[in-house]
């Protein structure tokens, strides 16, 4: 236990991440503040993250490449690449989905709320070393190196077939796109046929 301690304290001074708060209104909010990412949640909300995972600490959004930043907010103006509020299982209330990583792994996750509680969802996990300085090569064929996942709302058809449910749509910059539902507790894939 105290070796899981010690590593997290080293990780969370070592690591540059978005922090994540406790909100004063119990509302989720993303804020961007000279060129920073604060991410606030409810007490519940941020207890449903730690009991989930303990090391997770958001991405920053310093280590994102230019190409990866100008398409999300060309895409989502206001939107960052590793956060977003939607309400995802059209149950009224606001749910929040996060890009991270803990010491060995990176994942996108869902905060949901149903019925008043909070729940942390796994949707999906990789394992890229050095994620931050990972060679992202741009359209005109130049490099870059940062994060190159993001996480958006779904849109055009994966949208329409979802209905009123908001998508989670995850994906590797300049790669194909994969998108999830929250279903029964659990992120699912949607496929079009």
């Amino acid at each position: 236990m105290m070796n899981a301690l010690i590593a997290t304290l080293l990780y969370s001074i070592c690591s540059s991440a978005a922090p994540v708060t406790t909100s004063a209104t119990n509302a989720a909010e993303i804020t961007v503040q000279d060129g920073n990412v604060k991410v606030t949640l409810p007490a519940e909300a941020k207890k449903a993250l730690i009991d989930w995972n303990p090391e997770f600490l958001t991405f920053d959004l310093k280590d994102y490449p230019e190409s990866v930043l100008s398409l999300v907010k060309e895409v989502e103006p206001g939107g960052v690449p590793m956060a977003f509020i939607a309400d995802l299982d059209n149950n009224g209330d606001k749910d929040i989905v996060l890009l991270g990583s803990d010491l060995h792994r990176q994942y996108a996750v869902a905060l949901t709320k149903k019925e008043g509680t909070w729940q942390a969802i796994e949707i999906q996990s990789w394992n890229i070393p050095n994620i931050k300085k990972t060679v992202v090569k741009k359209e005109d064929k130049t490099k870059e190196t940062g994060i190159p996942l993001y996480v958006l709302p779904a849109a055009d058809e994966h949208a329409k077939k979802l209905g009123k449910k908001v998508g989670i749509q995850v994906e590797r910059y300049l790669g194909p796109a994969t998108v999830y539902e929250i279903k029964d507790g659990k992120a699912s894939k949607v496929v079009l046929e």
